[in-house]
Formats: structure tokens, C-alpha cells, sequence
């Protein structure tokens, strides 16, 4: 009797995982001799498939979104299995990922031989879509008309033409400007005297190239994101134009010193606002203790929505940089989690959260979660949240202002809105596993409630930090580009540079003849720094834009 129910025990264990109360009664029927035995033992023997059961998910969670991050948004749409099979192919590249998650459903993970058995199983017409039509050039190109005689009938009567336009580049034009200053001899009082014509005014004096060299550089370099080897690589190959890299560096130096007090007046004029986004990111240095490695450098950028951009250079990701830029704000500011921006919150009027970090960790909770078992908590909580944004893209087709956005959002009652997800994720928090990836969304959203709710009540403050960051982005892709700054020193040169391009984005100029204009005024030895202010981005005028 004892082995039956010992035999028993270990087949249910080894079956599915049983209930605790199941293995007690099966024991209790065995006698007590062998319950008191068999039961201590068991129990810790189910703890312990339990424990392992529960790291086991939490690894299988971890590992798929990594992989997802690995191969991209494409390999969502794969199931399980399909995800696992790219790591044994090392050579995998992106478009075929996209062309297994286009694939149907029928289709996906068959073997060569099955797929073109569904394929040959195919049928029926094929429809060939019509041509959509070519979009319009612009307008504002100058058109130089060609005509093609007709010379099947030289002497037939003309009646008209076939016309049909097309696009024509050419391509850049390098040249020597040859600079002659006249030097004239006068007499004045008996006395004889050579006067020069003074130079024009350079943004690298006594350099040997002239300014639209350097603003070239600049575009290419910060707005295109093409380091400096590269742009010369082009030149030598397209144009026969060898220069050295110390040669082009120095007027990107020379620009950056010009461009500082600028750089310093916007950030002025965006505290001066009253509402700040701020984020950060990191970028590589190149190392000079011959640690073998390249250091590690921070850029916080500071901005208003649709507004003013001011990139800080630090060494380090430590609360000096924010309160050091930020020691004379007392306003709004709005930013994700980050604990240092959480120190300033003493002195701010309000310090607002970012609805769009919450979101994101909600929507990897859902990605981790196998095809074939969703995680639908994480999709009720995107839901409740995807009816905030809703809101918000009402106010923002309707051109709304900050006084009549809050109106709205009365109207539309987000408070309530956001009480219903609170209550959500708290329910969803108790049932979720500790170490989930469900279980930390849940945990971020709940301590930065308070911050996440602030926007609710001021019309001026966005749902979320994206303005922010997508001023960044310049910083990223730039970043993989440049592979990393040459020291440390050129750090706050390249944020004085991202500075002004960035905030001339924003306002809407034409980057390069913003900067053409704005090097000249700085690099003019009559230009007072008393009148930096003309040359913000909301006061600047392009001439050219307006036909002046």
C-alpha cells in the first residue's frame, strides 16, 4: 500500500503540478506513517518545481526581448519558435525577418518543399494595381526648357508640344577664389602712403577657406551626420580635393568658439520660458590614459515643445549637470524617471512625468509574451492609456492653445481617465510575477504616479517627453557615425554646434543659410555681443525665405 501511493505521488508530481491540498489527501490515504515521512519531503520537492518554474519565465522573458531588440519590430509578429531559430542563423540579415513576418499565417515556418506546395495551391487572376501617378516638382526650381525637334517632319506645322518634366542635380563645384586687395600709394602734406583694402571678414582668419567651406562642413557633419574622413574621402574621389583631417577640423573648432555665446543666449532665453522637457544620452570619448577603452560622456539637452533646444556637455551622468543648468529655473519641468531630475523638485513649480516611458515598458511586457499566449493585462493598460493620446491628438488637430488643451481635457475628463488605469495596474500589480517584466512596468508607473498625473492639470505641459526626445536623434544616429569624440574638450564645442542647428530646426529655417548668416555677424570684428539676441532663432529673419 505504501509503494502504490508513493508511486502515485511521484507520477503526479512528474505529470502537471499539483495541488498542495491533492498531495496531502493522497498521502493522508496511506497511513500516517508514511504521510509524516513522505509529506516534509514532497512539499519542499513542489517549492522548489514552483521556484524554478517562476526563474524560468522570468529568463524566457528576458531572452525574448532581447531578441525582439535584436532583430527588430519585424520580429514581433514571428511566434515563439520562429524567434528562437534566428539565433541559429548568424547571417541573417533584417529584410529576411520582414519577408517571414509578411508572410501568412499558413506560410510562416514551413519548409522549402511545403512552401511551394501552398504556393502552387494558389489561384486565380492577378490584379496589377494602376500606376498612382507622379507627384508635382517644386515649384520654386528654375526650369530650363529643352527642345526635341521633330525631325520625321521638319517642315509639318507645329502644334504643340509633349511635355514632361524631370528632376536635374548638379553636382558641387569646387574653385579657387583668387582675393586681390588693391594697394594704392597716396600723398598727403608731401608725405607718401600705401593703403590696403581691408580684408573680408572670415570665420577662420587668415585661413585659406572661405566660408561656405566651413558651413559646409558643419551641415555635413552635424545636420547629415558624416565625420570628417568621410566628407574628404568624397571630396578626393569626386572632385580630386586632398586635404588633411587637421585642416578641415580647425574651422569646425573656430565656428564652435564663435557659436558659443549663442549657444549660452539660447539657453537664456529657453529657462527664461518657464517650461523645460530634459533627457539625456550618453556618447563615447576617445580615451587618452590608455585605459584601452573609450570613456563615457553624457549630453543633457534641455527644450520646449516646438520651441528652443540646449545641449549641456558633462563627463558624467551625476545630478551636477541638471542642477548646475538648472540652478536659476524654478518653473515647469518635465522628464522621465531619472532620480537625479527628482532632486530638483523641491524648488520647481511642478515636475511633470512622461506618459510615453509608461507606455513603452507596458508595450515590452506585452512583445516578451508569446504570440500563441498574449499577454492581455499589458494590452488592457495600453488601451486605457492609447484613450489619453486620443485626447491629445484631438487637441493637437485642433491647433488647440495651452488654456483651451486643459479645457479639453476637462471635458474629456482625463482625470477619471487616469484614476481607471491606476486602479488597473494596482489590480494587475498584486497578480503579476515580482521579477516580470509586467510586475516593473507596474512598479514605474506606480512610483512616478504623481509626476505622471501633473500634466492633467496645466494645458502647457505635454502628455509625454517625446519632444524631447526627438531632438536627440541627431545625437544617436550621429553618434554611430562619428564613433566618438576626439577628447573631452571638443564635448561642450559639438554641444554649442547642436545647440544652434537644432534650434534652427525647430524654428523652421534653412540650416545652412541660417548659419552663413549668423558666422558672418559673429566673426565680424564690428559685431558687439550686446547684440547676440537679433540672432536667435525667433528673431532671425531669412531674407531669402521672405524675397527680400
Amino acid at each position: 500500500m505504501c509503494y502504490k501511493y508513493v508511486v502515485l505521488t511521484i507520477t503526479l508530481l512528474t505529470s502537471a503540478p499539483p495541488q498542495l491540498s491533492d498531495i496531502d489527501e493522497l498521502l493522508q490515504g496511506a497511513g500516517g506513517r508514511v504521510s509524516e515521512v513522505v509529506r516534509p519531503a514532497v512539499h519542499r520537492l513542489y517549492s522548489r518545481i514552483a521556484y524554478l518554474e517562476l526563474q524560468l519565465k522570468i529568463r524566457e522573458e528576458q531572452l525574448r526581448i532581447e531578441r525582439i531588440r535584436k532583430y527588430g519590430p519585424k520580429g514581433e509578429k514571428l511566434s515563439h519558435d520562429q524567434v528562437l531559430l534566428l539565433d541559429l542563423e548568424p547571417g541573417v540579415q533584417a529584410g529576411e525577418v520582414e519577408k517571414e513576418a509578411e508572410l501568412a499565417e499558413a506560410d510562416k515556418a514551413l519548409g522549402e518543399a511545403d512552401t511551394k506546395k501552398q504556393k502552387a495551391k494558389k489561384t486565380g487572376p492577378r490584379y496589377i494595381n494602376a500606376h498612382p501617378g507622379r507627384s508635382p516638382l517644386p515649384a520654386h526650381l528654375p526650369r530650363e526648357e529643352v527642345i526635341i525637334p521633330c525631325t520625321e517632319a521638319p517642315h509639318g506645322e507645329l502644334i504643340g508640344y509633349e511635355i514632361k518634366e524631370e528632376l536635374m542635380i548638379k553636382p558641387a563645384e569646387f574653385k579657387v577664389q583668387v582675393i586681390k586687395r588693391e594697394k594704392r600709394k597716396i600723398t598727403v602734406a608731401g608725405r607718401s602712403t600705401i593703403l590696403t583694402a581691408p580684408a573680408p571678414s572670415r570665420i577662420v582668419e587668415k585661413g585659406q577657406f572661405d566660408n561656405s567651406v566651413v558651413i559646409e562642413l558643419l551641415v555635413s557633419k552635424y545636420c547629415d551626420h558624416l565625420p570628417i574622413y568621410r566628407q574628404r574621402r568624397i571630396w578626393k574621389r569626386d572632385y580630386g580635393v586632398d586635404l588633411p583631417d587637421s585642416a578641415l577640423l580647425r574651422p569646425l573648432f573656430k565656428a564652435a568658439d564663435l557659436l558659443t555665446p549663442l549657444a549660452r543666449a539660447i539657453g537664456v532665453e529657453l529657462k527664461a520660458g518657464g517650461f523645460i522637457q530634459a533627457d539625456e544620452t550618453r556618447v563615447a570619448v576617445l580615451q587618452q590614459d590608455g585605459k584601452g577603452r573609450n570613456d563615457t560622456a553624457w549630453f543633457w539637452q534641455y527644450s520646449k515643445p516646438g520651441g528652443l533646444v540646449y545641449f549641456d556637455y558633462q563627463d558624467s551622468r551625476s545630478r551636477a549637470g541638471p542642477s548646475g543648468f538648472l540652478a536659476d529655473f524654478f518653473g515647469r519641468l518635465q522628464s522621465d524617471g531619472y532620480e537625479v531630475y527628482t532632486a530638483l523638485g523641491r524648488k520647481l513649480l511642478s515636475h511633470a512625468g512622461c506618459w510615453a516611458h509608461v507606455r513603452r515598458k507596458f508595450d515590452e511586457a506585452r512583445k516578451v509574451a508569446p504570440k500563441e499566449v498574449p499577454c492581455r493585462r499589458s494590452q488592457e493598460v495600453l488601451d486605457l492609456i492609447a484613450k489619453l493620446y486620443l485626447v491629445e491628438k484631438e487637441a493637437r488637430d485642433q491647433g488647440l492653445g495651452s488654456a483651451e488643451r486643459h479645457a479639453l481635457r476637462e471635458d474629456r475628463k482625463v482625470s477619471e481617465q487616469l484614476q481607471t488605469i491606476k486602479e488597473r495596474v494596482i489590480d494587475i500589480r498584486l497578480k503579476a510575477l515580482p521579477a516580470s517584466l509586467l510586475s516593473k512596468a507596474c512598479d514605474y508607473t506606480l512610483n512616478q504616479w504623481e509626476k505622471l498625473a501633473v500634466y492633467a492639470q496645466d494645458g502647457e505641459i505635454e502628455i509625454d517627453n517625446n519632444w524631447c526626445e526627438n531632438a536627440m536623434r541627431d545625437i544617436a544616429v550621429g553618434r554611430k557615425n562619428w564613433m566618438h569624440l576626439g577628447s573631452q574638450e571638443s564635448g561642450p564645442k559639438v554641444a554649442a554646434i547642436m545647440t544652434v542647428i537644432a534650434s534652427a530646426q525647430r524654428a523652421g529655417h534653412n540650416v545652412r543659410r541660417y548659419l552663413t548668416a549668423v558666422l558672418e555677424k559673429l566673426s565680424n570684428p564690428e559685431f558687439k555681443i550686446t547684440q547676440i539676441a537679433t540672432l536667435l532663432p525667433g528673431n532671425w529673419e531669412d531674407l531669402a525665405a521672405i524675397g527680400a
